[in-house]
């Protein structure tokens, strides 16, 4: 069932203590909101305000409690919903000790299995948040915890825009759902860490152990607003408990210049002096956040309605100059997916390594297409990939890009590459995929990174490679390409290669076919321009001799003298096509064929990919004879006779 157990502790928490019960309310599934009031010494977890002059002096409080009207906000919520909302308070005049004793004054009364959900007072969900991330959690139940991005607000409409720096900071915040099982126990309060005891006398950080990555949960639209230095008094109150001297004036002067900043930033640290990082202050309406909680002309606080709240769309803005992912997921086969599919709308895939790697990674885009029907894939390739893109039927865009292979990162085309990728695509996707693992691995996903897609899926390399250090650039890695859509979709991918062609390839193909006499099988042979009149030119005479194959040959336009001699030398047994059918046509000619013998591009890379048999040659077979190829071709021919 797993229930949801809402976790607040607060003092003077009006306005934003009455937003939530109404969102509560609204939660298709069973929950319980337990509120911990009254005054936290600063002790444990919040002694280090005492350093810098924290303090709570009388008129921060009523006898221990709320002294702005929470207190009786509280009572009235809880009477009205016996059994659902819970209030913890210590008797009149007593504090509790530290945050950490106030967090786990509730947990003696959790005594079922569910998320375990800390929101403070000024924290900001919707009910659709609410409930995609507990279906997340339903889906994937070897998840522990789940991290989260915020729109953190330092004014009434003034918000941060920027990762990785006060307010979101990846690498300890903010760790707010956890799945809770009874005798879990909080180690401390900030950071939060949740722990589960273990046989052996040991814990688990379940914080740690297997969360949702910020990226996971950004990509459901999993990004709440946090209003902490909205109102003047929330200011006031941290002023003097958190010992942040001339707090208040300092919000005001911020709120003076965010009047008038427009579109433009302004630095956090101008204004806060305890920020000492590159935190920058941008209007909500140019951040393009509707806020859910508002004041009105006389300055008197409201929320929006659930119904038209904060939009569930990703907050790529925030991902989008993050850098690095600051963690990393391995994905597992057989794992559900791990962050929901339905709001990936754009997807750009990364085939740099040639006509090949199109080939090869063709089951990859028609697994992609199946598991995101309504997405637009966009494709980044070489010049040499676009006959094979041009025939794709699962692409919306193509891309081409320069050659880059083996140039050094710093490398002139290379920054020009990312130059102009970073103008052109920056914030276009929500997910990027590079399902090669080849030699430049490291180049395509630092291209991945330069778009700002959200999401970063690439096969894991492990090691530098030209100066890259390829896994850096990902959120998301695994052995193979089936293993990277398991991000995408549940059960086993079907990722057999495929050729694509069309009316114009077939008839072209099935014309030069003509040409040649009936037989009962056919044989591809793939010239390079190294094949001269040796092993592959006897094999073709040895071949020709059986009276039962044709010969097609196939090749680049520099094989034209060795295509012509073998012809010359078989006679009625060979078709030659060497030169005379284009990408698409050779690609219909070959699915026409039984197996395939030889070597050379693009016709070696089709014949993979349309599942040709090699027979009797290959990178398996060394370098044999003629005599070796046309035994192994015979006795394949023998074995799929019938």
């Amino acid at each position: 069932m797993l229930p949801v157990h809402f976790l607040t502790i607060v003092l003077n928490g009006d306005p934003f203590i009455r937003y939530h019960l109404e969102v509560f309310r609204q939660l298709p599934f069973p929950w319980h909101w337990h509120v911990v009031e009254g005054v936290a010494e600063l002790v444990n977890d919040t002694a280090w305000s005492v350093a810098q002059g924290g303090r709570v002096p009388q008129d921060l409080h009523r006898d221990g409690l709320s002294s702005d009207g929470t207190s009786a906000y509280l009572d009235r919520i809880a009477a009205e919903e016996t059994g659902r909302v819970s209030v913890h308070r210590k008797p009149p005049g007593v504090f509790w000790r530290g945050k950490l004793e106030m967090v786990s004054a509730p947990l003696a009364a959790m005594t079922e299995e569910c998320l375990l959900w800390q929101v403070d007072a000024d924290e900001l969900w919707t009910v659709e948040q609410i409930t995609r991330a507990r279906r997340m959690f339903l889906n994937s139940p070897s998840r522990t915890a789940a991290l989260y991005l915020c729109y953190f607000f330092v004014g009434p409409s003034l918000l941060l825009d920027r990762l990785d720096s006060y307010g979101n900071h990846r690498s300890y915040e903010w760790l707010r759902t956890w799945r809770y099982r009874p005798g879990d126990a909080w180690q401390s309060h900030e950071p939060p860490r949740l722990t589960r005891p273990q046989p052996d006398g040991s814990a688990v950080d379940l914080g740690a152990a297997n969360p949702f990555l910020h990226e996971e949960t950004a990509a459901g639209g999993l990004v709440f607003q946090h209003f902490a230095y909205a109102t003047r008094e929330q200011v006031a109150f941290k002023e003097v408990y958190y010992g942040y001297d001339g707090a208040v004036r300092q919000w005001d002067a911020l709120q003076a210049a965010g009047r008038s900043v427009g579109g433009g930033t302004l630095a956090l640290r101008d204004f806060f002096p305890w920020v000492t990082d590159a935190a920058t202050v941008v209007r909500a309406e140019h951040a393009l956040v509707e806020p859910l909680a508002r004041p009105d002309a006389e300055g008197t606080w409201g929320f929006v309605p659930p119904a038209r709240g904060a939009s569930t769309a990703p907050a790529v803005a925030l991902l989008r100059d993050s850098g690095s992912a600051v963690r990393r997921r391995t994905l597992v086969p057989g794992e559900p997916p791990p962050f929901p599919t339905d709001l990936i709308q754009s997807v750009g895939v990364f085939l740099l390594d040639g006509a090949g790697a199109v080939l090869r990674a063709s089951g990859v885009l028609r697994e992609l297409r199946r598991a995101l029907p309504l997405a637009r894939i966009t494709v980044f390739a070489t010049p040499d990939a676009e006959a094979a893109l041009a025939l794709c039927p699962y692409v919306n865009q193509r891309v081409t890009l320069p050659p880059l292979k083996g140039r050094a990162p710093d490398d002139a085309l290379v920054s020009a590459v990312r130059r102009e990728i970073g103008e052109q695509f920056r914030g276009a996707f929500d997910l990027a995929v590079n399902p090669i693992r080849g030699e430049d691995a490291g180049f395509a996903n630092r291209l991945m990174q330069d778009t700002g897609a959200l999401l970063r899926l690439g096969c894991r390399v492990g090691r530098p490679v030209r100066g890259y250090y390829a896994d850096a650039f990902l959120t998301h890695v695994a052995a193979t390409p089936a293993g990277l859509l398991g991000a995408l979709t549940t059960g086993e991918p079907d990722l057999a290669a495929e050729v694509w062609t069309s009316p114009a390839g077939e008839r072209a193909a099935a014309a030069l076919l003509a040409e040649g006499v009936p037989a009962r099988w056919r044989c591809a042979v793939g010239l390079s321009a190294a094949t001269g009149s040796g092993t592959l030119s006897e094999l073709c005479r040895r071949l020709a001799a059986r009276g039962d194959t044709v010969l097609v040959l196939v090749g680049e336009e520099a094989a034209k003298g060795a295509a012509a001699r073998i012809a010359g030398e078989t006679g009625t047994a060979c078709v030659n096509a060497v030169g005379r059918l284009g990408f698409d046509g050779l690609s219909a000619l070959l699915r026409r064929c039984d197996l395939f013998v030889g070597t050379g591009a693009p016709a070696e890379d089709i014949a993979a990919a349309a599942r040709l048999p090699m027979v009797g040659t290959g990178p398996q077979q060394g370098d044999p004879t003629a005599e070796a190829m046309e035994g192994a071709i015979a006795a394949w021919l023998a074995d799929h006779a019938y």
